[in-house]
């Protein structure tokens, strides 16, 4: 008889004697409480279905995660992950290069395992792909992912932590940079290795980093431009850069060349000339160079003696004589050159040996330029043209700047083009530990463009996520040069560590 056919029978006035076998009271109640047995143990089969923490199988778990619009793609990453885990472990012999990079761990950490009558490493390191241990893991998935909209979609914390969910990662902590460009979350595996009973295998942690507004390289590309145009320029970004000027030389036509960002009064000049087919680079480093070689020594920039023209529409932002205070900065001073002051001069001496010249800005929103050669002028009655006009044998060219009604009149003189970095609006960055990318291809379609796709439901509408490995060892074009002071943040993200010797380095082709 159950234990519950007793409690029935007990419930009964003890003169009935209702337990008495004799009575055959047993039968009855025995025969009614033992469907109840079945069903109180379906109701408690299905209240448990119905608890995340508690679900007994992976289609309970799905049903749950389908509440949340969640489907088993959400486990694609994880799954991969012990995927390769239990290859690494099933190798012959076991793969110690490929499980120490799958764990976080070193090979000499994994290679004691099973020294001390404990389970040999082949079965330890498969032991997370079994079906509890695995379970569990989704099961952390689900609850993890569930809480990062919880966080708030479209921020970094939310991105950061369900990212952390699908690898299989768990988020400690997530810190800020004071300019919020950068956010760091520092994540333990949940994939842990138990050689033995109530021993675990100490590993460091991961860092899953998100970047807002990651830079851009931006350009125009050069296009032909005459003696004196005025040409405008209209760029959107987030705030205002530093560009680098490209001039491109026009036949012979290219004789020292000057560059003028009207609206800052702010102009580059190159005491040189540019052959056809050449490139001057005024870089937004403050070198110069043409085609490739070092000219900063012939460069200098000026400031200020930039009006606007009268045949040109009226502009807020044109300079104008000493007039009304409300004028502020816009009005005219006169001119100041870098790094010689008296770079106007006939004496001027170049090179001048400063390292760096003025790099020019190219501000958000309009900016209007115009490009300028040596145009020469024959002198008049005034008497002879200012320096900076007067005509010089083979240092100087022919070249109207205005025609009729202010139309650039002429042959182009060089062609302009701009380069710059910026910081991309609405776009984000995922940068994951540079040990996962043993399990994608160059394409990162394994991986990468999986979990892209999984973050399209925390993204904000309109931003472009990207997922990309993070790799602080340095590499030509693309290493970054750090002060001491500069934020831990990030040298653990961008190229700044020396790579290992004897270690090849990824070259072009």
């Amino acid at each position: 008889m159950s234990g519950r056919a007793t409690a029935v029978l007990d419930r009964f006035p003890l003169h009935m004697a209702a337990s008495d076998p004799e009575k055959r009271f047993e039968l009855v109640v025995s025969s009614i409480t033992d469907s109840l047995e079945v069903l109180t143990r379906q109701v408690s089969d299905v209240r448990r279905a119905h608890r995340l923490s508690e679900a007994p199988t992976v289609g309970d778990l799905l049903a749950l995660a389908g509440l949340h619009g969640l489907s088993a793609h959400m486990w694609d990453l994880l799954v991969l992950r012990l995927d390769a885990l239990e290859a690494a472990a099933g190798a012959t012999p076991p793969d110690l290069k490929q499980l120490a990079t799958l764990l976080g761990v070193t090979e000499e950490q994994l290679s004691h395992i099973g020294e001390d009558d404990g389970d040999p490493i082949e079965v330890v390191a498969a032991r997370p792909a079994r079906n509890r241990p695995s379970l569990e893991l989704r099961r952390d998935v689900v609850r993890t992912v569930i809480l990062a909209h919880t966080i708030g979609n479209a921020t970094a914390s939310s991105l950061l932590t369900a990212s952390a969910a699908y690898l299989g990662l768990e988020v400690e902590q997530i810190a800020h940079t004071e300019e919020r460009w950068w956010h760091l979350a520092t994540c333990r595996d949940r994939i842990r290795l138990a050689p033995a009973p109530g021993v675990t295998i100490e590993r460091l942690a991961d860092l899953v980093a998100l970047e807002e507004n990651p830079f851009r390289n931006a350009d125009i590309k050069p296009t032909p431009k005459k003696h004196g145009q005025r040409f405008q320029v209209i760029r959107g970004g987030i705030d205002d850069v530093t560009v680098t000027v490209r001039v491109l030389g026009v036949g012979s036509r290219t004789v020292r060349p000057m560059v003028v960002e009207c609206h800052a009064g702010h102009g580059l000049v190159f005491e040189g000339s540019v052959g056809e087919g050449s490139e001057l680079r005024f870089e937004s480093s403050g070198r110069t160079t043409l085609d490739g070689a070092d000219v900063t020594g012939s460069t200098w920039s000026f400031r200020g003696a930039v009006f606007g023209s009268s045949t040109d529409k009226v502009s807020s932002h044109d300079f104008v004589f000493a007039g009304d205070p409300d004028d502020g900065d816009r009005q005219a001073v006169f001119v100041v050159t870098t790094p010689l002051a008296d770079a106007l001069d006939p004496t001027a001496a170049f090179p001048h040996g400063a390292p760096t010249v003025e790099a020019i800005g190219l501000p958000r929103g309009l900016s209007k330029w115009v490009g300028f050669v040596r145009a020469a002028h024959t002198s008049g009655p005034a008497g002879p043209p200012p320096r900076t006009k007067l005509g010089r044998f083979d240092s100087s060219v022919f070249a109207e700047a205005d025609g009729p009604l202010g139309v650039t009149v002429g042959e182009p003189s060089m062609k302009l083009g701009f380069e710059w970095e910026e910081r991309e609006p609405f776009a984000v960055r995922v940068l994951l530990p540079r040990r996962l990318q043993v399990l994608d291809d160059e394409k990162g379609t394994r991986l990468r463009e999986p979990l892209r796709r999984l973050l399209d439901r925390h993204r904000a509408a309109g931003v472009d996520v990207r997922v990309e490995y993070a790799d602080p060892r340095w590499t030509l074009g693309a290493g970054v040069v750090r002060e001491e002071t500069d934020e831990a943040i990030g040298t653990v993200l961008s190229g700044t560590e020396l790579w290992p010797d004897g270690t090849p380095q990824p070259g072009n082709g």
